[in-house]
């Protein structure tokens, strides 16, 4: 297979990741409020979504940062709180400066939307795996048991969800934090991922998929670095260049942070054209 051959992928990795991007879609697209950006764009700011929790997750930004996300982090370090602001300077987006998948550079970042206070209030003094009640920013009531997402250690009050069966299944036998594999889609090969409770520590034990990572390592099989590679969610896709993470391992589908759209958007500058950072 050639370096200009273009694989897609799509499977229950980034469906799961829409699905879950939904509720925080008005709040991560703070940067990006037109009708024209709203009809276009709802997929690809879904799959932002997803790579703005996996980086915060992960501490490592999956996406090439433009210009403007280096230059925000210029003399910081990984770790460092940034933001990112729109070409009208009336939107700012607070971040975190995160090292790129490639280890060169460190660049800003958007960080997950916060939680409805109310959901924070409901732990006060718990722990994780406690029943809990809080109010929703819509003001109806949520309850069910406290826990952390998107790698914080903010407890917050969550819905407890029951894995579908053969996540289940694919847990037989096994512990929590053991590996664990499950079927891709259309049975195409299958998807890596780890046994857990959720995010609670009270669902019952399933195989959760390894973040929208998984995909965009699927969508690099085979191909060499550097290669022509496309990120698929749902009906829609992004264009990337397969590249190898500076820690090792196969190379993984990179895209452009601005080309992801949400949150990103702050990031995109005055001027279209410059904002790929040199990583394309």
């Amino acid at each position: 297979m050639t370096n200009d051959t273009k694989r897609t992928t799509s499977s229950p990795v980034v469906a799961l990741a829409t699905s879950c991007a939904v509720a925080l879609f008005a709040t991560v697209f703070a940067c990006s409020q037109t009708s024209d950006t709203l009809s276009s764009s709802t997929t690809a700011s879904a799959l932002s979504s997803a790579i703005v929790a996996e980086t915060s997750a992960s501490g490592t930004l999956i996406c090439a940062p433009a210009q403007v996300q280096i230059d925000a982090c210029s003399g910081k370090v990984a770790s460092d709180s940034c933001s990112l602001t729109s070409t009208d300077g009336g939107t700012s987006v607070t971040g975190t400066c995160r090292a790129t998948l490639d280890g060169k550079t460190v660049a800003c970042a958007p960080n997950p939307p916060a939680p409805p206070q109310g959901l924070v209030d409901a732990c006060a003094g718990k722990a994780k795996g406690d029943s809990c009640a809080g109010t929703e920013n819509d003001g109806d009531t949520l309850t069910g048991a406290c826990g952390t997402k998107n790698g914080s250690a903010t407890l917050v009050c969550l819905r407890v969800h029951n894995p579908p069966q053969v996540a289940i299944d694919a847990c037989t036998g096994l512990a929590a934090d053991d590996a664990c594999t499950l079927a891709g889609h259309d049975d195409d090969g299958t998807i890596a991922g780890t046994c857990t409770n959720g995010p609670t520590g009270t669902a019952t034990l399933a195989c959760s998929p390894t973040r929208v990572k998984a995909d965009a390592t699927a969508a690099c099989a085979g191909l060499a670095d550097g290669a022509a590679c496309t990120l698929t969610s749902h009906r829609d896709s992004v264009s990337g260049t397969c590249t190898t993470p500076s820690a090792g391992g196969s190379a993984v589908c990179v895209v452009a942070c601005v080309d992801l759209r949400g949150s990103f958007d702050c990031a995109r500058g005055h001027d279209d054209g410059d904002h790929h950072g040199g990583h394309r």
